[in-house]
Order: structure tokens, then sequence, then C-alpha cells
């Protein structure tokens, strides 16, 4: 007859050996390496050339099957390339038709290489400048791999003997709204109107008061990707300000190609209240014998740090935070408009610091007013949720105190409770492996202690 123990660890060491089974036939996708994953040449009309694509896997992977197509050339805001299909790839200078693959399904062993060979053949009548397309090549799931790993190869081909129009247009630029103590953000729209693509296309954009004084300019890095015929990116600026008074600004942004601007376009900024700038970013050396405070130069942002609130000299940074990197409020809060973080340490103080903020207008306003709703708060990223504080709230000078030995990420919160929000929507989920590993782990405890309790 088996005894209670041995019942128990049979069922404890059939969970687990299910478990090892199930960690043992999930797959990480296999890593595809691809040499050859850029085609840029020059065909004459009529004529033909090719690219060898050579394919492999890593050694520890498990044997892959490996799909290649060939799409149409699109790029995403940012400038990234991304395949499009037959459907949306309706460029004139498309070279999807022209290209064809000697195979398209290959299956690839760990320390072994395939190669794929795209031959491209132009028509008589191509036309000048550029032509453009992305060869694909994917893993397929299930087969050998849990999901799809991917590599594109960007295929740029100049048409030989002809000759390339290079213009752009800019079709649109944007200020957004205006918050105070974030930055200015002028978004520009543009797209390339020639035939042939360029790389390291920028962005300049001046900010000018109805005086024509400047008050602002910012020139954006040199764009790393080439824009695409046909093809519509977008610059992001941020130019540096000062305070600004109510009124109206012109906004001139220019789109620059190797010294040379291809297209500008003007727009008006209005700013309906005075507006601060992001606070300067500041930090400071705290050591475990002397009390600290470090403070931004406009006195906005200050936390203060008593003597044994760290263990060993840190470095503390203050700097501004984006708004549109937050996570959601929680359930019955709203975020307000000042944001800002607070780094440079490991883990929590050994004391209460205390962290004064300035609230704004505009906090106020996302208040209804009452800035007794105003709270200071910080996420915790462990546990993915958004931490409300008791804070103190004086009125005539504007400002928010709250106690706290926690750093990280802070925002001025709309709320009338100062319990611990909800997790907020971007909370990371666990990968299956990684769960089941726990389940493991928690399923061995249990038998582990069931079996010291029967001994017992």
């Amino acid at each position: 007859m088996t005894t209670p123990r041995f019942k128990f660890l049979s069922a404890g060491i059939t969970i687990v050996a299910v478990i090892f089974l199930l960690l043992i036939f999930i797959t990480p996708a296999a890593a595809l390496g691809v040499l050859g994953a850029k085609y840029s040449g020059s065909i004459a009309p009529g004529g033909t050339d090719t690219q060898v694509m050579t394919i492999d896997i890593g050694a520890n992977d498990s044997p892959t099957d490996v799909v290649v197509g060939v799409a149409g050339f699109g790029q995403t805001p940012g400038g990234a390339y991304i395949p499009l299909n037959a459907a949306d790839d309706l460029s004139p200078y498309s070279a999807r038709t022209f290209i064809t693959l000697d195979n398209t399904t290959i299956h690839v062993e760990p320390g072994t290489t395939q190669g794929v060979t795209a031959t491209i053949s132009l028509p008589q009548n191509v036309g000048a400048g550029g032509r453009y397309a992305i060869i694909y090549i994917r893993s397929i799931p299930g087969k050998g791999a849990a999901m799809s790993t991917a590599v594109d190869v960007p295929v740029f081909i100049t048409v030989a003997g002809t000759t390339p129009t290079i213009t752009g247009t800019i079709t649109q630029v944007t200020t957004g709204a205006v918050t105070l103590g974030q930055p200015i953000t002028v978004t520009t729209t543009f797209t390339n109107t020639g035939n042939y693509h360029y790389y390291a296309a920028s962005n300049e954009v001046a900010l000018t008061d109805a005086n024509g004084n400047l008050v602002g300019n910012v020139s954006t890095t040199p764009m790393a990707t080439a824009i695409i015929p046909g093809n519509t990116v977008q610059f992001v600026a941020q130019p540096p300000v000062n305070n600004l008074k109510v009124g109206n600004y012109t906004v001139d942004s220019k789109v620059i190609l190797n010294g040379q601007v291809l297209d500008e376009k003007t727009t008006t900024l209005t700013i309906q209240t005075n507006y601060i700038p992001p606070a300067t970013e500041s930090n400071i050396t705290v050591t475990p014998g002397s009390p600290a405070t470090l403070a931004t130069p406009d006195g906005r942002y200050s936390v203060s740090l008593p003597q044994g609130a760290v263990t060993d000299n840190v470095v503390i940074t203050l700097k501004p935070y984006a708004l549109s990197q937050l996570s959601a409020a929680p359930a019955g809060a709203k975020l307000g408009t000042t944001s800002f973080q607070i780094s440079g340490l490991q883990g929590l103080l050994s004391k209460d610091a205390t962290v004064t903020v300035t609230y704004s207008s505009d906090d106020l306003a996302a208040a209804g007013g009452d800035a007794s709703q105003l709270k200071l708060a910080y996420y915790d990223a462990a546990q993915s949720t958004w931490v409300i504080l008791p804070t103190q709230v004086n009125t005539q000078d504007m400002k928010l105190t709250a106690a706290t030995n926690h750093l990280g990420i802070w925002v001025v919160m709309v709320s009338s409770s100062t319990s611990a929000g909800a997790p907020a929507a971007e909370t990371t989920k666990a990968s299956l492996p990684a769960v089941l590993s726990i389940v493991a782990l928690a399923a061995t405890a249990i038998i582990l202690g069931g079996t010291v309790r029967q001994r017992k």
C-alpha cells in the first residue's frame, strides 16, 4: 500500500516532469544571420544583376524553416524601412516585380548555411532615377521556432545612364500643445518627391518673436536611413528656449541635404500662458556623513536628503522627464503636467528624503482649480504601479512637498487618494518559459515541503 507521503511525492514529481517537458519543447526563436543583407547597385535599362543572400542560424538553435519573399519598400515616420505587400506597393519607383528568387522556402540546420539568389531584371523602359524593394526573410513559427524572427534586405537600384532628381516637399509643420515645463516640439512632415533616394537629410528649426528676434533654434542629427522616393518621414525637433511671454511666434522649418535647402515652411506658434521651459538637469554627490540638497537652477524641483540617507557616496541626478513616456495614471487619478526623474541610486534610501515641487498653472487646471487634489507620485517599476504620496500643499508659493525613500520617475498627480495606484496599462507580462520556470520552482518547493511535513 502506498503511503500518503509517497502519493504526495509521486504527484509532485509528475507535475515537475510535465513542466520540464513543456520547457524542453518551448524552443526560442532561432536568430537568423544573413550575409548579403543589402543590395546597392547600378543596372542599365534592360540589364540584369544578382544578389546572393547566405542564411544561417546559431550553432545551438533548432533546425529552422525559412520563407523568403519580395515586397515593396515602405518607411515608418521615423525613417525605418518596412516591407509593403503588393496591395500597398503603389510607388512608380517600385522594383518588387523586377525581382525573382531561386528559392522561397529553405531549411536551415544549425552550423550550416543556405543560399538564396535574387535576380534583378530591369525592363528596357524602366525610366530614370532609382528603383526599390525589400526582400524579407522570415523563420516559420512551429518549424523549429516558437515565434518568427526576420531580416529585411533593402534593395537600392540605380538606373544606369539616367539622371537622378533630388527633391522633397514639407507638407506640414506642427507644434502640438504647449505645456508649461515640457519641451516645445516641432514636427516636420517631409516627402521625397524626386526619383532617387538620399541619406543624411536633417531638419533646422528656428523660433522668432513678433519683432523678428531669434528666441530658439535647433538642428536635428542627420537621418541615418535613406528617404525613398514617394515615402514620407517626420523630423521631430525641440528647440531650446527660455521663458516666453504670451504672444505669437513664427516657427521656420527647413529640411537640409548636403548644405542645400530642399524645402522650407513656416507656421505660427501661439503662447497663451507665459511659457516656462523644462528645468535644467543638475546633480550632486551625496555622502553618508552629511545632509545634502539637490535642486534645479530655477528652484522648481528639489530633493533634500538627511545625513545617513545613503550608505556610500552616490551621484544623484535630477532632470526633466517627458510626459509622453509616463505610464498611465491609475483608476480615479489623472496625470498632471509636471514630471521629472531623480536617478543615481540603486534601491531605496536608508532615510526618507523630502521632495519639493513647484506646481504649474497647467497642473492646477488639470485639477479643476482645486490645489488640494494635487499630489506627488512616483512610479514603482518593480510593481508597475504609481504610488501617490501624502502631500503638503502650499497654495501661496504653489509648492508640493512629500517624504519618500524612493527616487525614480515622479509626476504631479491629480487624485483625492494617497493610496498606491492600480497597475498601469503598460504592466510587463512574464514570458511563458519564465512563468513555467517559476511554477516549476514552486512545485519543487511544495514537494519538498510536503515531504518534510510527512516526515514529522
